[in-house]
């Protein structure tokens, strides 16, 4: 990440950052899930501890969960039981707020697809070219971009169901 001291704005700056490491991919997901206003999809394997199990991050979601009842945040996860056996602290949020949080399991015909992303309020981009390596690239403003990976993710998302494992169990 080159310009670590500039402060991007989303739906404003259009440049792509370069990203190589977890802590970059981290910086980056917590200013664009400060900024959004309304919507967040992420495809990820199951949600890189080192990227979204931080109090930052979890802030962040919770704000924007409660700030409209048009919110929508929306995870599709390939495998969830890491977060289940390790903990994680993004479960409870998930659990809590079941009107705007929403996690769904890739079907198995997507087995294969092993790219994450990350979509802010359909402007606002995280593309990693492999799920489990830390490079790839962000942008605050990348509406095009966006709007294809929003497409792939609409598909993904019809023909998932719901991660039984992350279900809130009353007791």
């Amino acid at each position: 990440m080159k310009s670590e001291n500039k402060h991007y704005t989303i739906k404003t700056d259009d440049t792509d950052i370069t990203l190589s490491s977890s802590d970059e991919v981290k910086i980056i997901n917590i200013a664009l899930a400060q900024q959004s206003q309304r919507k967040i999809d992420i495809i990820s394997k199951s949600l890189d501890p080192k990227i979204y199990d931080n109090a930052e991050y979890i802030t962040a979601i919770k704000q924007l969960s409660i700030s409209s009842q048009f919110t929508k945040i929306r995870f599709l996860l390939k495998d969830s039981e890491p977060m289940v056996k390790n903990g994680h602290r993004i479960i409870e949020l998930i659990q809590q707020l079941t009107s705007s949080v929403e996690v769904r399991q890739i079907p198995q015909e997507y087995e294969s697809y092993n790219e994450a992303f990350s979509l802010f309020d359909e402007k606002g981009i995280i593309f990693q070219n492999e799920a489990n390596r830390y490079e790839g690239m962000a942008n605050f403003n990348r509406p095009r971009l966006a709007s294809e990976l929003t497409s792939f993710f609409n598909e993904v998302w019809e023909r998932s169901s719901n991660d039984a494992n992350l279900r809130r169990l009353y007791l």
